[in-house]
């Protein structure tokens, strides 16, 4: 949406006032409880398994993971550990490989079927994974940017449709959404930079509801995260700010069809769990809105810095991770708020 001119938003900006307004939610402290020699920057991802094991997707290595010399040293390095609904350590999933799991971790789901999918934003990847740790899909290619059939430009999120059908956010330095099969063939891609209805700045996460509708967290950012990237990487036009853009909630239908749009939030993440749709909001906050209507039904502030992906337990209980901690004078890693669990349980430990 173009309106007046306002400041772009990024994973960079200001800090907001902390707020109060934690409706009902209590912090567990200490949650979870790191090994001693776990290492790794920032939080990016998280997802909950049908058993309640909270996977975390970390970004171990984690600044300029797509220039040439850090391909060459192998210096983007991520990683998915397991902890369970108390905090304690269950170890590592996935296979080992001496570059890490994926060079830029972004976000991680649990499809209808229990496969985990991984969104590698600097890998330019989305990968599908039998829980046993087997790779059953590859979308783009890996270490290889584009905007065709077969590359990504910074992938930052999927969601498997009812039909089957896969549908990738292209988000990062590209400006669309991409449909698949089920078995990888690509079918279509839908949209092009700009702040029109359809048109997409940044797509930085996607979600579904219940009636199958996609919703786009589409940020403006402008020249998003220059450092990341090599030249001629990022197009000219996505150089510069789009005057007058404003973040929102874009509303379409399962074809990638413009139904509606929502602008009273300005989103980074975004998760839908029955009829709500919790969308980060700002830096710190969580507002909880009808997924039918996108009318804010309740919020939760001041949980986290960065609210780069939610999840939700079977007990209701909100896992965050966080990126960029430093940005609100917090540490970086096992000493900062990388990961948080929030609940309504009287025990919150």
């Amino acid at each position: 949406m173009c309106e007046s001119d306002n400041s772009t938003q990024d994973e960079t900006r200001e800090a907001d006032p902390p707020q109060v307004n934690r409706s009902g939610y209590r912090l567990a402290e200490g949650w979870p409880h790191y090994p001693p020699d776990m290492h790794f920057e920032m939080g990016s991802g998280v997802a909950v398994d049908a058993e309640g094991i909270v996977y975390l997707f970390t970004r171990d290595v984690e600044h300029w993971a797509a220039h040439p010399l850090a391909m060459a040293e192998k210096m983007g390095k991520s990683s998915i550990s397991m902890f369970d609904r108390e905090g304690e350590y269950l170890g590592k999933w996935g296979p080992s490989d001496e570059r890490g799991f994926a060079l830029g971790a972004h976000t991680i789901y649990f499809d209808d079927q229990g496969m985990l999918w991984t969104t590698d934003r600097d890998g330019h990847v989305v990968k599908k994974y039998h829980p046993d740790g087997t790779l059953l899909l590859t979308l783009g290619t890996f270490g290889e940017w584009g905007d065709g059939p077969d590359k990504f430009n910074g992938p930052t999120a999927v969601v498997i449709q009812p039909n089957g059908n896969i549908v990738v956010s292209d988000g990062y330095w590209n400006s669309r959404l991409v449909w698949f099969t089920g078995d990888g063939e690509f079918l279509k891609s839908v949209g092009t930079w700009g702040c029109g209805p359809a048109q997409f700045n940044t797509p930085h996460a996607l979600a579904q509801d219940s009636s199958g509708r996609l919703l786009v967290a589409d940020l403006c950012g402008g020249n998003f995260h220059p450092y990341m990237t090599v030249p001629g990487q990022i197009a000219e036009h996505r150089t510069q700010p789009i005057p007058g853009c404003v973040s929102r909630i874009q509303i379409l239908d399962p074809d990638g069809n413009y139904l509606d749009e929502w602008t009273h939030i300005s989103p980074l993440s975004l998760a839908v769990y029955g009829e709500h749709v919790y969308a980060s909001d700002k830096m710190r906050n969580l507002a909880i809105l009808d997924a039918a209507t996108g009318k804010e039904i309740d919020r939760v502030e001041n949980i986290a810095i960065y609210i780069h992906q939610m999840a939700m337990d079977a007990h209701g209980d909100i896992y965050t991770a966080s990126v960029y901690p430093e940005h609100a004078g917090e540490k970086r890693g096992v000493d900062g708020p990388s990961h948080r669990r929030w609940t309504r349980s009287a025990n919150a430990t």
